[in-house]
C-alpha cells in the first residue's frame, strides 16, 4: 500500500542544500521555509504540480549563460504561473575536504554553467580539470562524502559551510 504523503512544503528547489536555489527561496520567503531539495527542474515542476510543494524556485535567468531555456519550456508543460522574482549574485568558491591544498587539485567538479562562469580561473590553473556534474552544492557533498584528496569543487561559501569544506579560492567568477 502506498504511503500517503502528510507533508507539503513552502518550496522545491533544484538542487542539493547550500545550491543557489535554495538561497534564492530563502530570500523569496524566510529562512524559516520549509524547503524541498529535487535532482532536476523536472522534479522541481513535478513537485509544485502535484502539490508536493507551494512553490518551486527555478533560475530562468544568467547573466553570463543567458536564458534558462529548460524553464520555460516546464512552465509551457504545467499549468504553472510565476509569481515572485528575486535576483542573487552569484559567487563561485573552489571548496575541498579539509587538508586539501590548492597544489593538490586535479579536478574541479560543479554544473556545466558554474564551471563556464569561472574560465578565467580555469585558465590560471590549468593543472585543474573541470568535470561537470548535475549539481554545485552536490558536487561539495561528492567530494565531501568521498574524501578525495586530488578533487574540489566551484560552488558557494554556504556550500562549504553545510558540508564542512575548506575554502581554497574565493569569487572565482569571471565576472
Amino acid at each position: 500500500m502506498p504511503i500517503e504523503q502528510t507533508e507539503t512544503f513552502d518550496a522545491a528547489y533544484q538542487g542539493s542544500r547550500g545550491a543557489f536555489s535554495e538561497d534564492a527561496a530563502v530570500k523569496l520567503l524566510t529562512p524559516a521555509a520549509k524547503l524541498l531539495p529535487r535532482g532536476t527542474l523536472e522534479e522541481v515542476f513535478a513537485a509544485v504540480s502535484c502539490g508536493e510543494a507551494r512553490f518551486g524556485v527555478v533560475p530562468i535567468e544568467n547573466t553570463l549563460a543567458g536564458s534558462i531555456l529548460r524553464c520555460f519550456d516546464l512552465l509551457f508543460e504545467h499549468d504553472l504561473k510565476i509569481v515572485g522574482e528575486t535576483v542573487c549574485r552569484i559567487q563561485h568558491a573552489l571548496i575541498a575536504p579539509p587538508g586539501v591544498a590548492l597544489a593538490d587539485v586535479r579536478k574541479a567538479l560543479s554544473h556545466p554553467v558554474a564551471l563556464a562562469q569561472c574560465e578565467q580561473f580555469f585558465r590560471r590553473h590549468p593543472q585543474i580539470q573541470p568535470v561537470s556534474v548535475y549539481d554545485t552544492a552536490g558536487a561539495v557533498e561528492s567530494i565531501m562524502r568521498e574524501g578525495l584528496r586530488d578533487s574540489a569543487a566551484v560552488a558557494s561559501r554556504r556550500a562549504a559551510e553545510v558540508y564542512g569544506g575548506v575554502i581554497l579560492a574565493d569569487s572565482i567568477q569571471d565576472h
